[in-house]
């Protein structure tokens, strides 16, 4: 080949190359080693916007890495983790969450705090990088109180575990609340979106579809947009207004209940379980709120669903829990006369526990997920003036 053809061959080539390289972005960064904790890899991975998994891993032996990945005309959310947390030898580690679109993106990061990580590179990592170093020292706290439990050294049922967990549980409360007004003010942005999707428990179901119906609706068509999209119309069974589902069961102490003859109550509706942990947490705060109200006439029942191998093993778990916990309400096993009707399948219970407020007439009120708001608080507290 002459130097003519070579010259016209690259010629023919270089707006290729320059199309290639002008198809990806640059993710980079730099983890600084704390001492005595080195990291030997990190793993990059993401589905693009064909829906084809994208996985990238490099060696750090300087903790410097850099990938080059295909741009994404529209934004895919991203993990970023090192070796040690893809072999849940650090549990209370988190992977760090960037979203890819056409810019290059920046990382400076501890190994041991790659969740806390600062992150430049557009207006989605730079928005999202923002809110989580705000609610950085939220999350240490939160890690920082719950190892004694996770160590095994106290126990979630001591008062040293309870106080601990109520701790935990204002923590996340003051997270949320950043997460909440964010999503609020970036309606535009694919991470809060990614964050709604995340975040069912911090909203009832009346306010998770407005902040849902409020995002623009540039990625609604999204996989995760489609599945809070589901959830909300899974929940319009208990829609806000709508009568709540009677049901009747016998009881634990062996009456029988029919949820008709609390009508003229507010009644508060508990779906719980005795394996469930977050549910039996929930529990010293459901007994407050009950002998404040109770000489008011509001009333809990207590919705139990066991995982028993038969109905009798799941009655002896289900009443070994009452006694313990000293729930002093109308307690009903939904395992028990099921075939006649299923209460969790009627009410769409996807999650423990999930608490449903009835009002005097048997109306919805509202209804939340695991204990992550007030307002079942707030909602009595406007009822009963107090």
């Amino acid at each position: 080949m002459n130097k003519l053809q070579l010259f016209l061959l690259c010629f023919i080539l270089s707006p290729l190359a320059l199309l290639a390289q002008g198809d990806s972005i640059t993710i980079k960064g730099q983890l600084h080693t704390v001492v005595g904790n080195s990291v030997n890899r990190i793993i990059l991975s993401f589905t693009d916007n064909s829906n084809k998994k994208q996985v990238f891993s490099q060696t750090i032996p300087n903790g410097g890495f850099e990938f080059k990945v295909p741009k994404q005309p529209k934004i895919v959310e991203a993990t970023l983790r090192t070796a040690d947390q893809m072999t849940a030898t650090n549990p209370m580690q988190s992977p760090l969450n960037l979203f890819i679109g056409e810019d290059n993106i920046s990382i400076q990061s501890d190994n041991e705090e790659l969740q806390f990580a600062d992150v430049e590179g557009g207006e989605e990592n730079n928005a999202y990088n923002s809110l989580r170093q705000s609610t950085a020292t939220f999350i240490k706290q939160k890690q920082t109180r719950y190892t004694p439990i996770l160590t095994n050294k106290i126990s979630t049922e001591s008062p040293e575990g309870k106080s601990i967990l109520q701790q935990i549980s204002q923590l996340g409360k003051k997270e949320n609340q950043l997460h909440k007004e964010f999503v609020k003010r970036h309606p535009h942005l694919y991470s809060s979106l990614f964050l709604l999707y995340r975040m069912r428990s911090s909203y009832t179901s009346a306010d998770y579809k407005t902040a849902f119906d409020e995002l623009s609706n540039t990625y609604k068509s999204t996989s995760i947009a489609m599945a809070v999209q589901a959830r909300i119309e899974k929940e319009l069974v208990t829609e806000k207004g709508k009568a709540a589902p009677l049901f009747e069961r016998p009881t634990s102490t062996g009456t029988h209940f029919k949820l008709e003859n609390l009508r003229g109550q507010v009644v508060l509706l508990d779906f719980w379980g005795s394996w469930c942990s977050p549910c039996r947490a929930s529990m010293p705060h459901l007994q407050e709120l009950y002998s404040r109200y109770k000489e008011k006439g509001f009333e809990i029942v207590g919705i139990a669903h066991e995982h028993g191998k038969s109905l009798e093993d799941s009655k002896k778990t289900w009443n070994k829990a009452i006694q313990k916990l000293n729930l002093p309400w109308i307690n009903v096993l939904n395992n028990e006369k099921k075939e006649q009707m299923d209460i969790v399948k009627t009410y769409q219970i996807s999650g423990f526990p999930t608490k449903i407020l009835v009002d005097e007439n048997g109306n919805i009120l509202l209804r939340v997920i695991a204990s992550a708001t007030d307002d079942i608080d707030v909602a009595l507290k406007e009822i009963y003036g107090f």
